[in-house]
Protein backbone atom coordinates (compact mmCIF):
# COMPACT_ATOMS: atom_id res chain seq x y z
CA UNK A 1 0.00 0.00 0.00
CA UNK A 2 2.50 2.76 0.98
CA UNK A 3 3.85 1.40 -2.52
CA UNK A 4 1.20 3.68 -4.14
CA UNK A 5 2.44 6.86 -2.41
CA UNK A 6 6.08 6.14 -4.53
CA UNK A 7 3.96 5.18 -7.74
CA UNK A 8 6.10 8.92 -9.27
CA UNK A 9 8.93 7.11 -8.55
CA UNK A 10 8.54 3.41 -9.32
CA UNK A 11 7.08 5.54 -12.90
CA UNK A 12 10.14 7.19 -13.29
CA UNK A 13 12.09 3.90 -12.67
CA UNK A 14 10.14 2.08 -15.40
CA UNK A 15 11.17 4.76 -17.89
CA UNK A 16 14.37 5.02 -16.79
CA UNK A 17 14.96 0.94 -17.55
CA UNK A 18 12.99 1.38 -21.08
CA UNK A 19 15.17 4.00 -21.98
CA UNK A 20 18.39 1.95 -20.86
CA UNK A 21 16.93 -1.10 -22.44
CA UNK A 22 16.69 0.81 -26.24
CA UNK A 23 19.97 2.26 -26.15
CA UNK A 24 21.33 -1.48 -25.13
CA UNK A 25 19.24 -3.14 -28.19
CA UNK A 26 20.60 -0.09 -30.54
CA UNK A 27 23.75 -1.26 -29.41
CA UNK A 28 23.31 -4.80 -29.80
CA UNK A 29 23.54 -5.96 -25.81
CA UNK A 30 21.68 -9.00 -25.49
CA UNK A 31 23.74 -10.53 -22.52
CA UNK A 32 23.22 -8.16 -19.41
CA UNK A 33 23.34 -8.92 -15.76
CA UNK A 34 20.73 -6.80 -13.37
CA UNK A 35 22.12 -6.17 -9.43
CA UNK A 36 21.00 -5.24 -6.22
CA UNK A 37 21.88 -4.86 -3.15
CA UNK A 38 20.08 -3.49 0.12
CA UNK A 39 20.87 -3.71 3.98
CA UNK A 40 18.73 -5.78 6.22
CA UNK A 41 18.72 -5.01 9.56
CA UNK A 42 18.73 -8.58 11.14
CA UNK A 43 21.45 -11.57 11.71
CA UNK A 44 22.64 -12.92 8.70
CA UNK A 45 21.77 -16.60 9.90
CA UNK A 46 17.76 -15.56 9.92
CA UNK A 47 18.50 -14.15 6.42
CA UNK A 48 20.40 -16.82 4.73
CA UNK A 49 17.61 -19.30 6.76
CA UNK A 50 14.67 -17.27 5.18
CA UNK A 51 16.72 -17.08 1.85
CA UNK A 52 17.13 -21.02 1.44
CA UNK A 53 14.13 -22.04 2.92
CA UNK A 54 11.83 -24.39 0.67
CA UNK A 55 8.70 -22.43 1.24
CA UNK A 56 8.70 -18.88 2.34
CA UNK A 57 5.50 -16.66 3.06
CA UNK A 58 5.90 -12.70 2.19
CA UNK A 59 2.80 -11.04 3.55
CA UNK A 60 2.00 -8.12 1.06
CA UNK A 61 -0.17 -6.87 0.34
CA UNK A 62 -0.45 -8.92 -1.85
CA UNK A 63 0.29 -12.62 -0.11
CA UNK A 64 3.12 -14.16 -1.90
CA UNK A 65 4.41 -17.67 -1.74
CA UNK A 66 7.35 -19.04 -3.05
CA UNK A 67 8.50 -22.96 -2.71
CA UNK A 68 10.58 -25.04 -4.25
CA UNK A 69 10.91 -28.53 -4.62
CA UNK A 70 13.19 -31.33 -6.36
CA UNK A 71 11.97 -32.35 -10.02
CA UNK A 72 11.02 -36.04 -9.74
CA UNK A 73 13.70 -38.18 -11.76
CA UNK A 74 15.83 -35.32 -12.74
CA UNK A 75 19.20 -35.01 -10.54
CA UNK A 76 19.73 -31.59 -9.48
CA UNK A 77 16.93 -29.64 -11.03
CA UNK A 78 14.46 -27.83 -8.32
CA UNK A 79 10.71 -26.45 -9.61
CA UNK A 80 10.17 -22.91 -7.66
CA UNK A 81 6.69 -21.97 -8.12
CA UNK A 82 4.87 -18.81 -7.32
CA UNK A 83 2.09 -17.81 -6.29
CA UNK A 84 -0.16 -14.41 -5.42
CA UNK A 85 -2.98 -14.35 -3.19
CA UNK A 86 -3.52 -18.32 -3.06
CA UNK A 87 -3.45 -18.70 -6.92
CA UNK A 88 -0.15 -19.67 -9.02
CA UNK A 89 1.27 -16.96 -10.89
CA UNK A 90 4.53 -18.89 -12.68
CA UNK A 91 7.02 -21.67 -11.49
CA UNK A 92 10.56 -22.45 -13.05
CA UNK A 93 13.11 -25.12 -13.54
CA UNK A 94 16.59 -24.53 -12.15
CA UNK A 95 19.86 -26.25 -11.76
CA UNK A 96 21.48 -25.18 -8.63
CA UNK A 97 25.26 -24.54 -9.38
CA UNK A 98 26.81 -23.62 -5.80
CA UNK A 99 25.29 -23.54 -2.78
CA UNK A 100 27.54 -23.09 0.14
CA UNK A 101 26.19 -21.11 3.77
CA UNK A 102 30.21 -19.79 4.99
CA UNK A 103 30.45 -18.08 1.99
CA UNK A 104 26.79 -16.65 1.82
CA UNK A 105 26.18 -17.78 -2.01
CA UNK A 106 23.88 -19.49 -3.99
CA UNK A 107 23.85 -19.60 -7.73
CA UNK A 108 21.07 -21.14 -10.11
CA UNK A 109 20.95 -21.45 -14.02
CA UNK A 110 17.30 -21.61 -15.10
CA UNK A 111 16.57 -24.56 -17.67
CA UNK A 112 14.05 -24.93 -20.24
CA UNK A 113 11.63 -27.62 -19.43
CA UNK A 114 8.25 -28.32 -19.90
CA UNK A 115 7.05 -27.39 -16.18
CA UNK A 116 8.00 -23.73 -16.40
CA UNK A 117 5.40 -21.53 -17.12
CA UNK A 118 5.82 -18.56 -18.86
CA UNK A 119 8.66 -20.87 -20.56
CA UNK A 120 12.27 -19.73 -20.17
CA UNK A 121 12.87 -19.46 -23.88
CA UNK A 122 16.17 -19.64 -24.43
CA UNK A 123 16.97 -16.53 -22.20
CA UNK A 124 19.49 -18.65 -20.37
CA UNK A 125 19.14 -17.07 -16.85
CA UNK A 126 22.03 -17.46 -14.05
CA UNK A 127 20.72 -16.15 -10.69
CA UNK A 128 23.30 -15.51 -7.62
CA UNK A 129 22.12 -14.77 -3.97
CA UNK A 130 25.02 -13.38 -1.33
CA UNK A 131 24.62 -12.87 2.09
CA UNK A 132 27.50 -10.82 4.66
CA UNK A 133 27.39 -9.94 7.79
CA UNK A 134 28.52 -6.28 8.67
CA UNK A 135 28.85 -4.17 11.61
CA UNK A 136 25.49 -2.46 11.00
CA UNK A 137 23.47 -5.13 9.60
CA UNK A 138 23.08 -7.97 7.11
CA UNK A 139 23.95 -7.31 3.20
CA UNK A 140 21.76 -8.91 0.59
CA UNK A 141 22.96 -9.13 -2.95
CA UNK A 142 20.71 -10.45 -6.01
CA UNK A 143 21.44 -10.71 -9.38
CA UNK A 144 20.38 -12.07 -12.44
CA UNK A 145 22.07 -12.03 -16.05
CA UNK A 146 20.55 -13.09 -18.89
CA UNK A 147 20.31 -13.52 -22.71
CA UNK A 148 17.50 -10.31 -22.73
CA UNK A 149 14.41 -11.55 -25.46
CA UNK A 150 12.33 -8.51 -25.80
CA UNK A 151 12.43 -4.98 -24.26
CA UNK A 152 10.10 -6.39 -21.75
CA UNK A 153 12.75 -8.63 -20.67
CA UNK A 154 14.99 -5.51 -20.13
CA UNK A 155 12.41 -3.73 -17.83
CA UNK A 156 10.82 -6.34 -15.56
CA UNK A 157 14.10 -8.38 -14.25
CA UNK A 158 15.78 -5.25 -12.78
CA UNK A 159 12.76 -4.47 -11.97
CA UNK A 160 12.11 -8.26 -10.39
CA UNK A 161 15.38 -8.25 -8.67
CA UNK A 162 15.44 -5.14 -6.72
CA UNK A 163 11.30 -6.12 -5.90
CA UNK A 164 12.23 -9.55 -4.49
CA UNK A 165 15.52 -8.08 -2.78
CA UNK A 166 13.16 -5.72 -0.68
CA UNK A 167 10.02 -8.21 -0.06
CA UNK A 168 13.16 -10.47 1.79
CA UNK A 169 14.35 -7.46 3.64
CA UNK A 170 10.87 -6.59 4.08
CA UNK A 171 9.87 -9.97 5.61
CA UNK A 172 13.17 -10.62 7.67
CA UNK A 173 13.10 -7.23 9.48
CA UNK A 174 9.02 -7.97 10.41
CA UNK A 175 10.43 -11.50 11.59
CA UNK A 176 13.22 -9.93 13.57
CA UNK A 177 11.09 -7.08 14.99
CA UNK A 178 12.59 -3.99 12.96
CA UNK A 179 11.27 -3.63 10.52
CA UNK A 180 10.21 0.31 10.45
CA UNK A 181 6.88 1.22 12.39
CA UNK A 182 6.51 4.06 9.41
CA UNK A 183 6.75 1.89 6.58
CA UNK A 184 4.62 -0.92 9.23
CA UNK A 185 2.12 1.90 9.16
CA UNK A 186 2.11 2.63 5.62
CA UNK A 187 1.50 -0.97 4.61
CA UNK A 188 -1.97 -1.33 6.78
CA UNK A 189 -3.43 1.42 3.84
CA UNK A 190 -3.51 3.99 7.23
CA UNK A 191 -1.40 6.27 5.61
CA UNK A 192 -2.45 5.91 2.24
CA UNK A 193 -6.09 6.49 3.46
CA UNK A 194 -5.14 9.69 5.56
CA UNK A 195 -3.48 10.81 2.33
CA UNK A 196 -6.20 10.50 0.15
CA UNK A 197 -9.03 12.49 2.08
CA UNK A 198 -6.80 16.05 1.09
CA UNK A 199 -6.60 15.09 -1.74
CA UNK A 200 -10.09 14.67 -2.83
CA UNK A 201 -10.83 18.17 -0.23
CA UNK A 202 -8.14 19.66 -2.36
CA UNK A 203 -10.49 18.57 -5.79
CA UNK A 204 -13.97 19.65 -4.74
CA UNK A 205 -13.67 21.19 -1.49
CA UNK A 206 -14.21 19.47 2.12
CA UNK A 207 -17.71 18.67 2.01
CA UNK A 208 -18.04 17.19 -1.54
CA UNK A 209 -14.80 15.58 -0.24
CA UNK A 210 -16.25 14.33 2.11
CA UNK A 211 -19.22 12.85 0.94
CA UNK A 212 -17.10 11.69 -2.16
CA UNK A 213 -15.11 9.54 0.42
CA UNK A 214 -18.23 8.36 1.87
CA UNK A 215 -19.71 7.53 -1.39
CA UNK A 216 -16.44 5.71 -2.29
CA UNK A 217 -16.42 3.77 1.20
CA UNK A 218 -19.70 2.26 0.69
CA UNK A 219 -18.95 1.05 -2.55
CA UNK A 220 -15.69 -0.52 -1.55
CA UNK A 221 -18.06 -1.78 0.99
CA UNK A 222 -19.92 -3.58 -1.29
CA UNK A 223 -16.98 -5.43 -2.30
CA UNK A 224 -15.85 -6.62 0.69
CA UNK A 225 -19.09 -7.56 1.86
CA UNK A 226 -18.96 -9.66 -1.52
CA UNK A 227 -15.92 -11.24 -0.51
CA UNK A 228 -16.51 -12.30 2.73
CA UNK A 229 -20.25 -14.06 1.52
CA UNK A 230 -18.14 -16.21 -1.12
CA UNK A 231 -15.45 -16.76 1.90
CA UNK A 232 -12.27 -15.28 0.00
CA UNK A 233 -11.78 -12.80 2.78
CA UNK A 234 -11.29 -9.29 3.81
CA UNK A 235 -7.63 -7.61 4.22
CA UNK A 236 -8.93 -4.33 3.83
CA UNK A 237 -10.58 -1.30 2.83
CA UNK A 238 -8.40 2.14 1.62
CA UNK A 239 -9.04 5.10 0.21
CA UNK A 240 -6.13 5.77 -2.85
CA UNK A 241 -4.90 9.54 -3.04
CA UNK A 242 -7.34 11.50 -6.34
CA UNK A 243 -8.29 8.12 -7.68
CA UNK A 244 -10.78 6.43 -5.14
CA UNK A 245 -10.53 3.10 -3.16
CA UNK A 246 -10.18 -0.24 -3.59
CA UNK A 247 -11.38 -3.36 -1.16
CA UNK A 248 -7.99 -5.82 -0.72
CA UNK A 249 -9.02 -9.55 -0.60
CA UNK A 250 -6.96 -11.71 1.43
CA UNK A 251 -7.56 -15.34 -0.96
CA UNK A 252 -7.05 -15.50 -4.82
CA UNK A 253 -11.07 -15.55 -6.54
CA UNK A 254 -10.72 -19.06 -8.07
CA UNK A 255 -13.68 -18.19 -9.74
CA UNK A 256 -15.09 -16.27 -12.94
CA UNK A 257 -18.34 -16.13 -11.14
CA UNK A 258 -16.56 -14.87 -7.75
CA UNK A 259 -15.22 -12.05 -9.32
CA UNK A 260 -18.12 -10.67 -11.61
CA UNK A 261 -20.27 -10.94 -8.12
CA UNK A 262 -17.67 -8.94 -5.75
CA UNK A 263 -17.19 -6.49 -8.98
CA UNK A 264 -21.03 -6.16 -9.82
CA UNK A 265 -21.22 -5.58 -5.43
CA UNK A 266 -19.80 -2.47 -5.23
CA UNK A 267 -22.21 -0.68 -6.84
CA UNK A 268 -25.33 -2.66 -6.22
CA UNK A 269 -24.90 -1.79 -2.25
CA UNK A 270 -24.52 1.48 -2.80
CA UNK A 271 -28.02 1.66 -4.30
CA UNK A 272 -29.60 1.36 -0.86
CA UNK A 273 -27.99 4.72 0.11
CA UNK A 274 -28.77 6.18 -3.05
CA UNK A 275 -32.49 5.27 -3.63
CA UNK A 276 -32.55 5.88 0.40
CA UNK A 277 -31.30 9.82 -0.23
CA UNK A 278 -33.92 9.36 -3.63
CA UNK A 279 -36.72 8.98 -1.34
CA UNK A 280 -36.03 11.74 1.42
CA UNK A 281 -35.57 14.60 -1.60
CA UNK A 282 -39.24 13.18 -3.04
CA UNK A 283 -40.58 13.09 0.24
CA UNK A 284 -39.00 16.27 2.00
CA UNK A 285 -37.50 18.06 -1.37
CA UNK A 286 -33.87 18.73 0.48
CA UNK A 287 -31.81 19.50 -2.82
CA UNK A 288 -29.22 18.39 -0.32
CA UNK A 289 -30.18 14.57 -0.46
CA UNK A 290 -30.62 14.87 -4.13
CA UNK A 291 -27.45 15.96 -4.90
CA UNK A 292 -25.87 13.24 -2.62
CA UNK A 293 -28.21 10.84 -5.07
CA UNK A 294 -26.61 12.51 -7.72
CA UNK A 295 -23.10 11.54 -6.67
CA UNK A 296 -23.79 8.37 -5.52
CA UNK A 297 -25.23 7.65 -8.82
CA UNK A 298 -22.23 9.05 -11.07
CA UNK A 299 -19.70 7.62 -9.37
CA UNK A 300 -21.39 4.00 -9.34
CA UNK A 301 -23.13 4.00 -13.02
CA UNK A 302 -19.47 4.83 -14.15
CA UNK A 303 -18.15 2.08 -12.36
CA UNK A 304 -20.31 0.14 -14.31
CA UNK A 305 -19.14 1.15 -17.75
CA UNK A 306 -17.71 -2.09 -19.80
CA UNK A 307 -14.01 -0.29 -19.86
CA UNK A 308 -11.52 -2.59 -18.16
CA UNK A 309 -10.51 -1.74 -14.99
CA UNK A 310 -13.80 -0.25 -13.49
CA UNK A 311 -16.23 -2.64 -12.36
CA UNK A 312 -18.07 -3.03 -15.73
CA UNK A 313 -14.41 -4.04 -17.36
CA UNK A 314 -14.43 -6.78 -14.50
CA UNK A 315 -17.65 -7.88 -14.92
CA UNK A 316 -17.23 -7.86 -18.88
CA UNK A 317 -13.80 -9.68 -18.68
CA UNK A 318 -15.61 -12.65 -16.38
CA UNK A 319 -18.17 -13.23 -19.05
CA UNK A 320 -16.21 -13.28 -21.78
CA UNK A 321 -13.48 -14.86 -20.09
CA UNK A 322 -15.59 -17.62 -19.73
CA UNK A 323 -16.03 -17.89 -23.18
CA UNK A 324 -12.20 -17.24 -24.39
CA UNK A 325 -9.42 -15.85 -22.38
CA UNK A 326 -7.73 -14.09 -25.41
CA UNK A 327 -10.60 -12.50 -26.17
CA UNK A 328 -11.28 -11.23 -22.75
CA UNK A 329 -7.66 -9.83 -23.06
CA UNK A 330 -8.26 -8.33 -25.88
CA UNK A 331 -11.54 -6.29 -24.51
CA UNK A 332 -9.55 -5.72 -21.89
CA UNK A 333 -6.71 -3.90 -23.61
CA UNK A 334 -9.54 -2.00 -25.90
CA UNK A 335 -11.10 -0.87 -22.12
CA UNK A 336 -7.25 0.96 -21.26
CA UNK A 337 -7.07 1.97 -24.69
CA UNK A 338 -10.58 4.21 -24.36
CA UNK A 339 -9.26 5.18 -21.14
CA UNK A 340 -6.94 6.73 -22.19
CA UNK A 341 -8.25 8.41 -24.99
CA UNK A 342 -10.77 9.77 -22.64
CA UNK A 343 -8.12 11.20 -20.65
CA UNK A 344 -6.35 12.64 -23.88
CA UNK A 345 -10.01 14.22 -25.06
CA UNK A 346 -10.29 15.59 -21.50
CA UNK A 347 -6.83 16.47 -21.23
CA UNK A 348 -7.09 14.72 -17.62
CA UNK A 349 -3.84 13.52 -16.05
CA UNK A 350 -5.98 11.96 -13.09
CA UNK A 351 -8.06 10.41 -15.41
CA UNK A 352 -5.25 8.81 -17.69
CA UNK A 353 -3.33 7.83 -14.76
CA UNK A 354 -4.92 4.55 -13.46
CA UNK A 355 -5.23 3.33 -17.27
CA UNK A 356 -1.58 3.93 -18.30
CA UNK A 357 -0.63 2.01 -15.21
CA UNK A 358 -2.72 -0.73 -15.55
CA UNK A 359 -1.80 -0.61 -19.26
CA UNK A 360 2.29 -0.74 -18.19
CA UNK A 361 1.05 -3.66 -16.09
CA UNK A 362 -0.24 -5.50 -18.27
CA UNK A 363 2.40 -5.03 -21.09
CA UNK A 364 5.22 -5.95 -18.37
CA UNK A 365 3.24 -9.18 -17.79
CA UNK A 366 3.00 -9.98 -21.09
CA UNK A 367 -1.20 -10.08 -20.95
CA UNK A 368 -0.66 -13.34 -18.68
CA UNK A 369 -3.82 -13.11 -16.57
CA UNK A 370 -4.67 -15.85 -13.73
CA UNK A 371 -6.29 -18.59 -14.62
CA UNK A 372 -10.08 -18.80 -13.30
CA UNK A 373 -13.20 -21.25 -13.35
CA UNK A 374 -15.67 -20.74 -15.68
CA UNK A 375 -18.92 -19.09 -15.61
CA UNK A 376 -21.71 -21.20 -16.47
CA UNK A 377 -24.52 -20.48 -19.24
CA UNK A 378 -27.07 -19.50 -16.22
CA UNK A 379 -24.94 -17.59 -14.30
CA UNK A 380 -23.51 -15.65 -16.74
CA UNK A 381 -26.60 -14.45 -18.14
CA UNK A 382 -27.51 -14.05 -15.00
CA UNK A 383 -24.66 -11.38 -13.85
CA UNK A 384 -24.97 -9.82 -17.53
CA UNK A 385 -29.11 -9.26 -16.56
CA UNK A 386 -27.94 -8.16 -12.70
CA UNK A 387 -25.27 -5.65 -14.33
CA UNK A 388 -27.60 -4.01 -16.94
CA UNK A 389 -30.34 -3.58 -13.87
CA UNK A 390 -27.93 -1.79 -11.44
CA UNK A 391 -26.92 -0.06 -14.38
CA UNK A 392 -30.60 1.11 -15.67
CA UNK A 393 -30.98 2.31 -11.52
CA UNK A 394 -28.50 4.63 -11.72
CA UNK A 395 -29.86 6.46 -14.89
CA UNK A 396 -33.18 6.51 -13.51
CA UNK A 397 -31.57 8.10 -10.22
CA UNK A 398 -29.54 10.66 -12.38
CA UNK A 399 -33.05 11.14 -14.52
CA UNK A 400 -34.71 12.15 -11.34
CA UNK A 401 -31.56 14.36 -9.86
CA UNK A 402 -30.56 15.86 -12.96
CA UNK A 403 -32.39 18.45 -13.69
CA UNK A 404 -31.74 19.98 -9.68
CA UNK A 405 -29.47 23.26 -10.26
CA UNK A 406 -26.22 23.12 -8.27
CA UNK A 407 -25.84 24.54 -5.00
CA UNK A 408 -23.30 24.41 -2.28
CA UNK A 409 -23.54 21.58 -0.07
Amino acid sequence: MLGLLTLPIELLRIAFYALQGLVDAVRGRKRLRFEFTVLINAAREAVWRFSTADYVVFDGPPVMEVSRAPVPDSKGLWLTRLSVNGQSRAQSVTLELEHDENKGIIRARTVAHALSVPPEDGRDIESTLMVAATPTGTVLTMSHELTVRSLRDRIIYPIGVRRMANLIKQQCEKEAGTYNRLAAIGNTGLLLSAVAFPSFCYLLGWKLGLLLAVVIVLHEAGHAAAMLMIGVGVRGIYLIPFFGGVAVPKTAYRTEGRLGFIALMGPCLSLIPTLGLVAIYQATGQIHAAQAAEMFAVINAVNLLPIYPLDGGLILNALIGSVSRRSALVAGWIGILAGLGLAIYAQSFLIGAPFLLFALQRYLTGGRTMELERLSLTSGIALALASIATFLLYVFVLSTTWTIPPVRI
